[in-house]
């Protein structure tokens, strides 16, 4: 049997399809599971693992990646974008079965503007697995990470200075203004961190040019841009981590599909967007206030002015969360092996 998901973007969501390949090869042994994604994320896709091959859309358009589809020969095409390219794409393509997965947009729109719930808003793993009927989610890692893998991780923290044993990884950057946590508390954070001897190695991606300027402009620290590495080797160094702490970003579900434990920091969006961690390591801090959420991706300023989502969160929490996993690190860290 042949099957090919499909995710266009972006990071965090085509992150999410990697648990779904594992789930559908148990639940159909000796399938083969491809994705169809975009050509910016093949330095995160190596096949055969997590999928046994990826067919990339690139700048020649649609119509070339169709004939490609159609070439293949699947037995089964499943839709995990539900956007209006995939809507337009799928009557096109070949397949014995086409699913779709139910996005939800219109009641994750209806609850950030007006409060009302007309759904329980599983989360967005949940429903690529609910696709194909299935229920388990697989625990992380979602792609190989042996020896070498965890070699190689190792080796980009030691390029940085990262050589205490135990390294607590720090993204402070976002697309959205309303998800960053502000860069003075990740500084001080790091400080009571490194004060017990972990390494803390900041991690910045594509974007996050004024937020590391900012960082380096208070001091001295080890800092890892991920503009260096592919995204699979990033993702290796990230699972070589102790702890990963971040808002609601791409490389959160890059730490998570490694199966590092994450504390991260949530504001505008919420759980009902689907995004939460879903691994048992993982510790989501929020405030619980009437003007979450505020968007569906977050926004540039704070629409109520005092941006209290993520200026109550205090550095005591997090670093008390931090502490919490850092002290469960051994037996954690034995499950990975």
């Amino acid at each position: 049997m042949r099957i090919l998901l499909l995710r266009f973007s972006s990071l965090g969501d085509i992150i999410l399809t990697m648990p779904v390949a594992q789930a559908v090869r148990r639940a159909f042994p000796g399938a083969s599971v491809d994705l169809g994604t975009k050509l910016e994320y093949r330095g995160l896709l190596t096949p055969p693992d997590p999928f046994d091959s990826v067919l990339y859309l690139d700048n020649t358009g649609l119509a070339p990646f169709i004939r490609r589809v159609n070439q293949e020969g699947y037995d089964i095409i499943a839709d995990l974008h539900a956007s209006l390219r995939t809507t337009v794409m799928m009557p096109l393509l070949k397949a014995r079965t086409r699913k779709r997965y139910r996005k939800g947009a219109f009641s994750r729109r209806l609850f950030v503007s007006t409060g009302i719930r007309i759904s329980s808003f599983p989360s967005v793993l949940r429903r690529y697995l609910d696709t194909f009927d299935l229920s388990a989610i697989p625990e992380a890692p979602w792609f190989t990470l042996g020896s070498a893998e965890k070699q190689q991780g190792a080796a980009l923290l030691h390029a940085v200075g990262a050589y205490r044993g135990k390294t607590v990884g720090i993204a402070p950057g976002a697309r959205w203004s309303t998800k960053k946590w502000n860069i003075g508390r990740y500084v001080e954070l790091a400080h009571r961190i490194e004060a017990g001897r972990p390494d803390v190695v900041f991690v910045f991606g594509k974007g996050d040019e004024r937020d590391r300027a900012a960082l380096l402009r208070s001091g001295e620290f080890k800092v890892l841009d991920t503009a260096d590495y592919t995204l699979r080797e990033t993702a290796y160094a990230l699972a070589s981590m102790d702890v990963f702490v971040s808002g609601d970003t791409g490389l959160m579900h890059l730490a998570e599909a490694g199966g590092t434990p994450l504390v991260a920091l949530f504001g505008p969006t919420t759980r009902e967007f689907g995004f939460f961690p879903s691994c048992s390591r993982c510790v989501v801090i929020e405030k619980a206030l009437a003007c979450r959420p505020c968007s569906l991706h977050g926004t540039e300023r704070c629409s109520e002015g005092h941006f209290g989502c993520m200026e109550d969160i205090t550095v005591d929490e997090v670093e008390s969360a931090v502490n919490r996993i850092l002290g469960d690190a051994r037996t954690s860290r034995a499950g990975l092996a």
